[in-house]
C-alpha cells in the first residue's frame, strides 16, 4: 500500500478543518443534552416481574395525565435486565420532591406491575453537585491533554506533541458534534467514553510517530522529512487499520447487544474510534511534517 497522505495532505487537513468547524458551530448554536449527572436531578431504578416493552413507560406512565401535570419536562428511559427473569428500568428526570417520586411509583404499579420494593433506588443528585462534576470533567480532560502534551515532547519533540495534542482536539471535537446534532444525552458514561478515546487515539499516533523516529535514523541525505514521514505512515497503516477494525468489532457488539444504558458510551466510542484512526494518519503527522519542514527551511 503507498498512499501519497503527505503530498495530499492539504486534502486530508481541510477535510478535518471542514468537521472541526461544523462540530464547533453545531455546539455554539444547539448545545449539548447533559444528563442529570451535570444538571442535577433525580433517577428512579425500577425492578419488576413484569416484562417491560419499549416505549411502554414513556407511553403508560410518563404519558398518564398524573404523571404529565408534574411537567417533568426532558426525561430519559433506559431499560437494562437485571436478570432473575425481571426487567429493570432507570427514570431520569428532574429533581423530584418525595410526593411526586410516589406519583411516578403509584402509576407504573398501575399500568405496568408490581415494583420490586427491595430492589427500589431513588438517587438525587443536586444542581450544585451536577456543575462540580461538569468542571471535574472538564478539568480531567484538559489535565490529560497537558499530561500527554509532556510526555510526547518528552519522548519526541514539542512539535510532535502539540501535533498529537491537535489531533486529540479533533477527535474530541467531532464527538461532541455529533452529540450537539443529535441532542443525545451527556452523562457519566459519556465522559469515560471521551477519556478511552483519548487514550486510544494518541496510542495510534504514538506508534506513527515511533516510526518515524526510527525512519528517520535510516534517513538518506537527499530524502525530505515529508518523504519519511509518508513512507513511516505506509509503513504503519495495515497495522493501525487491523487494530481499529478489531475493537470496532467488539465497540459494535457492545453497540447493538449491551442495552440502551450503555448505547451513547458506545456511540461515543465507535465515532471516537473511526476519528481517532484518520487524525493518527491524516492530521497528526501531516501536521508535524509541515512545522518540521517549516523549521528546516528555516534553518538553512
Amino acid at each position: 500500500m503507498d498512499l501519497k497522505v503527505i503530498p495530499n495532505r492539504k486534502i486530508y487537513l481541510s477535510v478535518s478543518t471542514i468537521l472541526v468547524v461544523i462540530s464547533i458551530i453545531l455546539l455554539a448554536t444547539m448545545g449539548l443534552n447533559y444528563g442529570i449527572d451535570y444538571t442535577g436531578g433525580s433517577v428512579i431504578q425500577i425492578t419488576t416481574e413484569e416484562k417491560i416493552l419499549p416505549g411502554s413507560v414513556q407511553d403508560n406512565v410518563l404519558g398518564d395525565k398524573r404523571v404529565a401535570d408534574l411537567e417533568l419536562g426532558s426525561s430519559s428511559v433506559q431499560l437494562y435486565n437485571p436478570g432473575n427473569n425481571q426487567s429493570g428500568v432507570l427514570i431520569k428526570t428532574r429533581f423530584l420532591e418525595d410526593v411526586e417520586e410516589q406519583i411516578i411509583l403509584d402509576v407504573f404499579e398501575e399500568k405496568i406491575g408490581q415494583i420490586d420494593k427491595d430492589q427500589l433506588q431513588i438517587q438525587k443528585v443536586g444542581p450544585a453537585i451536577g456543575k462540580e462534576l461538569l468542571r471535574n470533567a472538564l478539568l480531567s480532560l484538559i489535565i490529560a491533554a497537558l499530561l500527554m502534551l509532556v510526555y510526547i515532547s518528552f519522548r519526541f519533540e514539542f512539535k510532535s506533541g502539540v501535533a498529537a495534542v491537535l489531533a486529540l482536539v479533533h477527535d474530541v471535537l467531532i464527538v461532541l458534534g455529533f452529540f450537539a446534532l443529535t441532542q443525545k444525552e451527556i452523562d457519566g458514561p459519556f465522559l469515560a467514553a471521551i477519556l478511552t478515546l483519548v487514550g486510544y487515539s494518541i496510542n495510534d499516533t504514538i506508534v506513527i510517530f515511533d516510526k518515524i523516529r526510527e525512519n528517520m535514523r535510516q534517513r538518506r541525505a537527499k530524502e525530505s522529512f515529508d518523504d519519511v514521514v509518508n513512507t513511516s505512515i505506509n509503513q504503519s497503516i495495515r497495522r493501525t487499520i487491523n487494530t481499529s477494525v478489531t475493537t470496532l468489532l467488539a465497540i459494535l457488539a457492545l453497540l447493538f447487544f449491551g442495552g440502551e444504558s450503555i448505547r451513547n458510551f458506545t456511540i461515543a466510542i465507535t465515532l471516537g474510534v473511526i476519528a481517532g484512526t484518520y487524525s493518527s494518519l491524516f492530521v497528526a503527522s501531516p501536521i508535524w511534517s509541515i512545522w518540521e519542514t517549516a523549521a528546516e527551511k528555516k534553518a538553512k
